[in-house]
């Protein structure tokens, strides 16, 4: 599947697959060119559990921002864009959980999400699980999160080599997911954007199995046409093994989109 986003200030592209052993899709993706907002959820669970988690998170943060935004522009409210990113991953949260609850058969059902918000000249990255936002800025590509799994407190902890990480069965493991206990921590950090930066979004089905140095040169070489990046991205981990589903979103700024000043400034609580 794939899809495209465009708005003055960024445009974006996404592409999602099977990959080659999975029976069904669990990766859901999220795009809103009025917001400025992408993400990407990997769900987890029986019997298409995570099919439906991935799919609530993705829904329920997207309407929740929508809400959020209404009411700084009407003046009701006066929550950040760090606040407003928090606080509809937490009610995400706590809608899958309580779907878990409430349907035996998904219990245990969960999802981790990756997104990032446009706002301002700046871009808030939300992030829980081990889905990933990385940047490309001059060439150059930058990991934007830290996994919340096993593996990679291992590693922090040097308990584990990044080489045995590699190859380790544990790679799956995550610490931290959307629904699967009442409360969660999101982390949530806000960001420069400049012209030209193109910002990734990716399933671990993707980053799991194409080498950074490639999704670089990729993005690289195809920043100015993003379907084909997004598409040539997917198809690189599918020929790779594609042994789980594998969803990416890329998007890239055209232009610097600073705020309007003066009431929506100060909504916002930025001082400059």
């Amino acid at each position: 599947m794939l899809g495209i986003m465009a708005r003055k200030f960024i445009e974006a592209a996404a592409a999602t697959d099977l990959g080659n052993v999975r029976q069904y899709n669990e990766d859901s993706i999220a795009m809103d060119p009025e917001l400025g907002v992408v993400a990407v959820a990997d769900g987890m669970g029986g019997h298409r559990a995570g099919e439906v988690a991935s799919a609530m998170a993705t829904q329920i943060v997207l309407a929740g921002l929508r809400e959020r935004f209404a009411e700084l522009r009407s003046g009701a409210d006066q929550h950040s864009p760090l606040l407003a990113v928090e606080e509809s991953i937490n009610q995400a949260n706590l809608a899958i959980w309580g779907a878990a609850r409430a349907h035996a058969g998904r219990l245990g059902m969960g999802t981790t999400l990756a997104l990032a918000l446009f706002h301002d000249n700046r871009i808030v990255i939300g992030h829980i699980g081990d889905s990933r936002v990385y940047r490309l800025r001059g060439g150059k590509l930058q990991l934007m999160t830290r996994d919340d799994s096993l593996l990679r407190d291992q590693v922090d902890a040097r308990l584990i080599s990044v080489a045995d990480a590699a190859e380790s069965h544990n790679r799956g493991l995550v610490t931290q997911a959307l629904g699967i206990v009442e409360q969660v921590t999101a982390h949530v950090r806000q960001v420069d954007a400049m012209p030209d930066d193109i910002v990734l979004l990716c399933s671990d089905g993707l980053n799991e199995l194409v080498e950074d140095a490639d999704i670089e040169l990729i993005l690289q070489e195809l920043g100015v046409n993003l379907p084909l990046a997004a598409q040539l991205l997917v198809q690189t981990a599918k020929d790779n093994g594609g042994y789980d589903n594998i969803t990416a979103i890329v998007a890239r700024v055209r232009k610097p989109f600073p705020a309007a000043r003066g009431w929506q400034r100060r909504l916002f609580g930025w001082q400059h």
